[in-house]
């Protein structure tokens, strides 16, 4: 914001990578992204700005298909605000998450869903569309971790209509 050339300069590198990054999600304006040093640092920070917004008695969700990135900074912030956490199972045949437990979690209107996209363990690609569709039906926030899908498929934030979309760019070639 300053003055001067390389303040200039480095405003419109940062606008250029915020643009950047806003295309790569198919974000609707490039205000949406935000950068930090990685997946689980980001995750961090926002379990603990997100959850300040709870109560004692209130409800979320993990599953057991996801990276500990995405899970224990929920269960920790779940733990401090006397939230209850529901946990959802996969099926250890073909690594899929059980939908029919997940819809029975979400049917008391937790505060929030962690999920990830890809797992980094099985290679499982979830249908993250249904899942927010099933969790926004209850008012439930969701939160997704990309990070072992975004250098292997496409992702389009707007069709997926997710809350929250977290990755960490040296997966796809960038700094970390």
């Amino acid at each position: 914001g300053g003055t001067f050339s390389t303040s200039q300069a480095s405003d419109e590198i940062l606008e250029d990578a915020h643009q950047a990054m806003a295309d790569f999600y198919n974000a609707s304006s490039q205000d949406e992204i935000i950068f930090g040093n990685n997946m689980t640092t980001l995750t961090l920070h926002i379990s603990r700005s997100i959850s300040k917004n709870w109560n004692t008695g209130d409800e979320m969700v993990v599953t057991h298909l996801d990276h500990d990135a995405n899970i224990t900074p929920w269960v920790l912030a779940a733990q401090d605000r006397g939230v209850r956490v529901k946990w959802v199972d996969f099926d250890p045949e073909d690594g899929s998450l059980y939908l029919d437990q997940l819809q029975q979690a979400l049917v008391s209107s937790p505060r929030l869903l962690a999920v990830g996209y890809a797992s980094n363990a099985l290679g499982t690609i979830n249908p993250i569309a249904k899942i927010t569709k099933m969790a926004h039906e209850h008012g439930t926030q969701v939160y997704v971790d990309a990070v072992q899908y975004a250098a292997h498929g496409p992702i389009d934030v707007q069709k997926l209509d997710c809350d929250f979309l977290v990755t960490s760019s040296y997966k796809f070639f960038g700094n970390h």
